[in-house]
C-alpha cells in the first residue's frame, strides 16, 4: 500500500515536469532540471551542472536510416540467391550482415559524441551526498516520433525474425534439397514491410513525456529524500537520452568502474515491473533486485532489455558499469510513449511512488 503523502508528492512532481515538453537543450527542459536541482538540494545533495556537446544527427536519422539499410541488405542477400546462386548468397551474406552489425554498434557508442553533423549542446545535472558508490540515474528529455514505441518495437523484432529466416533459408539453399524461390522473393518483401515504421519514424517535440520519463525523474527525486536511503548516494538526471543517449555516454566516459548504477525510465501505474540489463549479466544488482522485489511482494522480472529500446543503462554497460533500468508498464503503456497522448493526466502515481520505495531500498542494499 502506497503512502498517501508519497502518492501526493508523487502526483504534484509529475505534473510540474510533465508540463510542457522537454526536447534536450531547450529551455523547457533547463526548467525541469532546475525544480530537480532544488529538490536535491533540499535533501543535501552537493549539485552541479555538466554541459556536453554531441551530435543529433544519429538519434535523429540513425534509427530510420539503420532500418532501411537492414531490409535493403536482406533484399540484396535474396536477389543475390536468386540470380547467383546459394554459394554467392552465403558470400554476401557472410560480408553484409556482420558489416552491418559492426556499423550498427559503432553508430550508437561513438557517433554521439563524435559525428561533425547537427552538433549541439546539453546539460546533465550531477548529485552527490556523502561518497557514492550506488547512482540512481533517470534521463528528463523528452521527445515525440511519428511513430509509436510500441510498433516501432513490433518492427524492429520483425526485422529480427526475417533476418534469422533469411539465414536459416540460405542453409537449406545450400543442401539443394528445394528450391526456395519463392520464399526468398517473400522475405524481401517480408523485410521492407518489417522495416518501414522505422523507416518513417521521425524524431520531434510534441510529447510531454509524462511516463517518458517524468515519472522515472520524479521516483528518483522522492527515493533521494527519503529517510530510508543510504547517507552516500549519488543521483544522475541525464540529458539527450532520446537522442541516441548522448549524455549518459557523456557522463559514463569519466565515471568509476565500481560503481552501481540503477536507472529508471518509465513507471506506469499498472503492469509487470521490470529490472532489465544489456551485455553482460549485472550479478550483484540483479540479485539485490530480486530480493527487494520479493520482500515488497512486487512481481518483478529481472531479464533483458527489450529490443528495440534504448535506455541510458546501455551507456554504462558499454563502459563496463554495472547498470540495470527499473521501468513498469503494459502493451498500452508503449502505446502512449512518445505521442502526445503522453501526460500526466492518465496517471495516478502510483507507479512513482513505489518506484521510490523500490529505488530507496536498493539503493541501501547495494549501498
Amino acid at each position: 500500500m502506497v503512502d498517501a503523502a508519497l502518492l501526493t508528492r508523487a502526483q504534484a512532481l509529475l505534473d510540474q515536469l510533465s508540463q510542457k515538453p522537454r526536447f534536450a537543450g531547450s529551455s523547457e527542459e533547463a526548467a525541469a532540471r532546475s525544480l530537480c536541482r532544488q529538490e536535491l538540494e533540499r535533501a543535501g545533495f552537493s549539485c552541479r551542472e555538466l554541459p556536453f556537446e554531441y551530435s543529433q544527427w544519429p538519434g535523429r536519422w540513425g534509427p530510420p536510416l539503420a532500418a532501411a539499410v537492414h531490409a535493403t541488405t536482406i533484399a540484396v542477400l535474396a536477389r543475390t540467391v536468386l540470380r547467383q546462386g546459394a554459394l554467392a548468397g552465403l558470400v554476401v551474406g557472410a560480408v553484409l550482415l556482420p558489416a552491418l552489425m559492426f556499423a550498427s554498434r559503432d553508430a550508437k557508442r561513438r557517433w554521439i559524441t563524435h559525428f561533425p553533423m547537427q552538433r549541439a549542446k546539453s546539460v546533465n545535472l550531477e548529485a552527490k551526498r556523502g561518497k557514492p558508490r550506488v547512482w540512481l540515474v533517470a534521463h528528463i528529455d523528452s521527445k515525440s516520433q511519428t511513430v509509436p514505441m510500441l510498433v516501432r518495437i513490433a518492427s524492429a523484432l520483425a526485422l529480427a525474425v526475417v533476418t534469422a529466416a533469411a539465414l536459416l533459408l540460405l542453409l537449406v539453399s545450400l543442401t539443394a534439397l528445394a528450391d526456395p524461390a519463392a520464399a526468398w522473393i517473400g522475405l524481401g518483401i517480408a523485410a521492407i514491410a518489417a522495416a518501414l515504421p522505422s523507416i518513417l519514424c521521425f524524431v520531434g517535440n510534441d510529447s510531454p513525456g509524462a511516463l517518458d520519463n517524468a515519472t522515472g525523474v520524479a521516483a528518483v527525486i522522492l527515493a533521494s529524500q527519503s529517510a530510508s536511503t543510504s547517507p552516500d548516494l549519488g543521483v544522475l538526471i541525464t540529458s539527450g537520452e532520446e537522442l541516441g543517449l548522448a549524455g549518459a555516454r557523456a557522463w559514463a566516459a569519466e565515471a568509476a568502474r565500481e560503481s552501481s548504477v540503477i536507472n529508471c525510465d518509465t513507471l506506469d501505474d499498472s503492469g509487470a515491473w521490470r529490472c532489465m540489463y544489456t551485455g553482460l549479466r549485472p550479478g550483484r544488482v540483479t540479485a539485490a533486485a530480486e530480493t527487494i522485489g520479493a520482500r515488497m511482494g512486487l512481481k518483478l522480472t529481472v531479464g533483458r532489455l527489450i529490443p528495440g529500446i534504448l535506455a541510458d543503462s546501455i551507456a554504462f554497460a558499454d563502459r563496463g558499469i554495472e547498470a540495470v533500468t527499473l521501468s513498469r508498464g503494459t502493451l498500452s503503456t508503449l502505446a502512449r510513449i512518445h505521442t502526445r497522448r503522453d501526460t500526466s493526466t492518465a496517471l495516478a502515481g502510483n507507479g512513482v511512488a513505489e518506484g521510490a520505495a523500490v529505488l530507496s531500498a536498493l539503493a541501501k542494499e547495494l549501498g
